[in-house]
């Protein structure tokens, strides 16, 4: 009985979950189960255009925070497809560890992007730790954006066959010259080298749009996948940042 509950717990649910594990070698300095119904002080809503994403649009009420969760909703508003998305910039820090526990609904249109953006707002560089551009949620890829020559360049990694509608923990581990990308608390893969940033980041949550078109853009293969239905939401349980100690 009690592993029924715990595969429908995993399946459908958020649950009831302990606080964020300790990890060797960091220091916990902010964590959040959004155990309440409004956003906080430590998170701003996003509202407008993404920069560099035509086909998306933000608006702040599209952000929910409802049992125990911080949810991106995404459906249409206005005749138009519209998300949520928030940033945790007054938790800003030069290296460090995030993780972010979360489900996703399946898609083609609805796409969700986690990553660390530079507090002087001027791009690149960015990390992305966990990107999905749509689909059936069975995997998602991890950039590193950073200019050299004058030119915008990144490294692309990709995670494969692991069921993202199902509740998992993603993460990445920044530290001079290495960003390891996590799942549920192990490596699975990293970029290394001069391409890796050393300046302030804070954390960005964001579901986005256009999905289908950014497939086309990026010359993936074309929808359909699994459709689109009338609304995706991408769940959020909980966010833990970590701080390296001194050795």
């Amino acid at each position: 009985m009690k592993r029924a509950i715990v595969l429908l717990c995993l399946a459908l649910v958020a649950c009831t979950t302990p606080g964020p594990p300790a990890v060797d070698g960091y220091e916990l300095v902010f964590a959040d189960d959004f155990d309440r119904t409004e956003l906080g002080d430590k998170f701003t809503a996003y509202s407008g255009q993404p920069g560099g994403d035509p086909y998306s649009r933000w608006h702040p009420d599209h952000v929910k925070v409802r049992d125990g969760k911080l949810v991106l909703e995404g459906y249409r508003r206005d005749g138009a497809w519209t998300t949520g998305g928030v940033s945790n910039w007054p938790v800003t820090q030069t290296y460090g560890r995030w993780e972010v526990r979360f489900r996703a609904d399946p898609s083609d249109e609805i796409t969700y992007h986690f990553l660390l953006w530079p507090q002087r707002e001027q791009w690149p560089p960015e990390i992305d730790f966990a990107e999905d551009f749509g689909g059936d949620r069975k995997g998602l890829a991890a950039f590193l954006h950073w200019k050299e020559d004058g030119e915008n360049r990144k490294q692309q990694r990709d995670l494969k066959d692991v069921d993202f509608t199902r509740w998992h923990t993603v993460g990445v581990e920044w530290t001079p010259g290495e960003v390891r990308f996590l799942l549920d608390g192990e490596e699975w893969d990293r970029i290394t080298g001069d391409v890796v940033p050393d300046e302030p980041m804070w954390l960005g949550l964001q579901a986005q749009s256009g999905g289908c078109q950014r497939k086309r853009d990026f010359g993936f293969p074309d929808c359909p996948i699994v459709g689109v239905p009338d609304r995706a939401d991408v769940e959020i349980d909980r966010v833990a940042v970590y701080r390296k100690l001194l050795s």
